[in-house]
């Protein structure tokens, strides 16, 4: 349901608006809303600093540290510099340690050599070369150049090297390498100095963490707060030399009688009335405790505008049924119950209700597991301990043709609710195509499967088709409704007879999750007494592992493509136009 609003408009004295603002914020019932359009600079640099504490929390977050006693005060925005510079300082160690690391697999090969020594013999006038080749490469005649010195053979690679004068010209047929300039020991004590520099630069984001989440947390707040403020600025209308400052909101008929009472304490001018959908004002869900867990997802598509009716209490239901269809598995059903039970109790209060819909989908799982007859991918048919379950299974065939029912129901549902819709917002006599289509669907079901209605289905068929041709828009002449009736019949046929296939895919992810199980099944099972003792191990691994990969496939599938038949079939023919926006009332964080 959406809540009803009220819209304000304030008239204050300039001097004493912020006054009047404080006190709206400390109500936190009006919401002012704000086009992203009409954001200036400012106030985009400090939605970028808050993005920037948030993520900085996150990240200190994860950092799991003793609370310090012991910290020197600072603002936000310089722990956020100097968090900046030693992730910075951390980074560039990180990209050192990778370059040294780089260099010391090229140098340890060679052995422990001296830097020192090889610079001596240089000075001595003699060059050490160092060369790289394949064994079958390393002919006798090289092994038994005088120049040449084995040094190592690594794989399939022999390492040496040539000593020769400088002005001596030395023709070795293989890979001539440089070597780091830097000895292997030097380079260990490279890499363990930086590997200590980084592991200081992140006690130091420890003490960090510790210290100073609560000051950043606190400066976000504030930052959240300047925003809002220059938002409502922004929104904010000057008359009379800016000597008056007019402002317009919105707050939900529920919450009205707080603001009132402030209101009738004040010298603040105010008028209040009615929206029109014109207003666009923003949408406030209020639902049972049932379809309240179903929100989250109605708000992925859209909001609905604040003319219509909020469809999730008549998704709610078939959503948890398409979920508990598309899995198809009592034991995956007892899965996701278990582990909502479980894990309620364990985490934030944000979470819970999450989790509350985790354990009614998988209600709809063990219900549907028992119709189609699967338990953990094996046939409940032929397990004898679940006989009284038998007689609620159904076959392939029937449950194929479940799903199309239970699609073709959700559409005309659908058509019911827009019939309503436009009956409340524009007469009745807008929604009578509608319900010609109902009553045309109707009578073609008992025609063609029922064949219960006798005559009196084709006189529904003929009553559907008239009101639908004479109906189809009652604000133009009959000629132009009759045409436009006829392209309504037509795309309705095609339309209803699309709608209704697409619901083939609740049976198609159930079949495809229960063969998937069978397979799994079937490659677990013989591992019990081909393989002696490890049989049973390999078994529950296999079992396991598999299972776990199925449930997350078809978790994935079961809750995408509801989706998408809830957001496109149901909506389309519920008359759905969506696109509100939240109640987001101005108030202090």
């Amino acid at each position: 349901m959406i809540v009803p609003m009220y819209k304000y408009s304030f008239v204050v004295y300039h001097r004493e608006y912020n006054e009047f603002l404080k006190k709206i914020a400390e109500l936190g019932v009006v919401d002012v809303s704000i086009n992203r359009n009409d954001i200036d600079d400012n106030i985009r640099t400090k939605m970028l600093l808050s993005a920037q504490i948030n993520d900085l929390v996150r990240t200190l977050t994860n950092r799991k540290v003793s609370p310090v006693q012991d910290f020197t005060p600072k603002e936000g925005v310089e722990v956020i510099s100097e968090v900046k510079d030693i992730q910075a300082s951390i980074d560039k160690l990180i990209h050192q340690a990778a370059l040294i690391k780089k260099e010391l697999t090229l140098a340890e090969p060679w052995g422990d050599y001296s830097t020192e020594l090889i610079q001596k013999l240089y000075d001595e006038g003699y060059t050490i070369r160092f060369f790289i080749t394949p064994e079958r490469l390393f002919t006798n005649e090289l092994r038994q150049n005088e120049h040449v010195i084995e040094i190592k053979r690594f794989q399939t690679n022999i390492y040496f090297i040539a000593i020769q004068h400088k002005d001596e010209v030395l023709d070795i047929d293989a890979d001539e390498i440089k070597i780091p300039a830097q000895s292997p020991v030097q380079l260990r004590e490279a890499f363990k100095d930086i590997e200590q520099q980084i592991a200081e630069a992140n006690q130091k984001l420890d003490t960090i963490a510790a210290a100073y989440i609560p000051v950043l947390e606190e400066s976000r707040k504030r930052v959240m707060e300047e925003i809002d403020y220059q938002q409502v600025l922004l929104k904010t209308m000057r008359q009379v030399d800016d000597k008056l400052c007019i402002l317009t909101g919105y707050v939900p008929v529920s919450d009205d009688e707080q603001l009132e009472m402030y209101l009738s304490d004040s010298d603040v001018i105010h008028y209040k009335e009615k929206p029109v959908p014109d207003d666009n004002p923003p949408i406030l869900l209020k639902n049972g405790w049932f379809s309240r867990l179903f929100e989250p997802i109605s708000e992925i598509f859209s909001l609905p505008s604040y003319g219509e009716m909020d469809l999730t209490p008549f998704f709610a239901p078939f959503f948890m049924m398409f979920f508990g269809f598309c899995m198809g598995d009592f034991a995956y059903g007892v899965i996701f119950v278990l582990a909502g039970v479980l894990l309620r109790n364990r985490v934030s209060a944000s979470l819970k209700p999450y989790l509350t819909l985790a354990i009614f989908l998988g209600i709809g799982t063990m219900i549907f597991g028992v119709v189609t007859g699967t338990l953990l991918g094996f046939n409940m048919d032929e397990i004898a301990a679940l006989k009284p379950f038998h007689k609620l299974m159904l076959d392939d065939t029937t449950v194929f043709y479940l799903a199309l029912g239970i699609g073709l129901v959700q559409i005309i549902y659908g058509m019911v609710i827009q019939a309503y819709s436009r009956a409340k917002q524009f007469g009745f006599q807008y929604a009578l195509s509608l319900i010609g289509i109902i009553i045309g669907v109707f009578a073609l079901i008992d025609m063609t499967l029922v064949k219960m209605g006798g005559e009196y289905s084709k006189f529904g068929l003929y009553a559907g088709v008239f009101l639908m041709l004479f109906f189809s828009d009652p604000g133009i002449s009959i000629p132009a409704r009759i045409g436009k009736g006829l392209w309504d019949l037509y795309s309705t046929i095609t339309g209803i007879f699309g709608d209704v296939l697409s619901y083939i895919r609740l049976f198609a992810l159930s079949a495809s999750g229960g063969i998937l199980g069978y397979v799994i099944n079937s490659i677990s099972l013989p591992l019990l007494d081909s393989i002696p003792i490890l049989g049973p191990v390999l078994f529950i691994i296999v079992m396991i592992v598999g299972h776990g990969a199925n449930i997350a496939l078809s978790g994935l599938g079961a809750f995408v493509h509801p989706m998408r038949l809830t957001f496109v079939e149901f909506y389309k023919n519920a008359g759905f136009v969506g696109g509100g926006k939240k109640y987001n009332p101005y108030s202090k964080h």
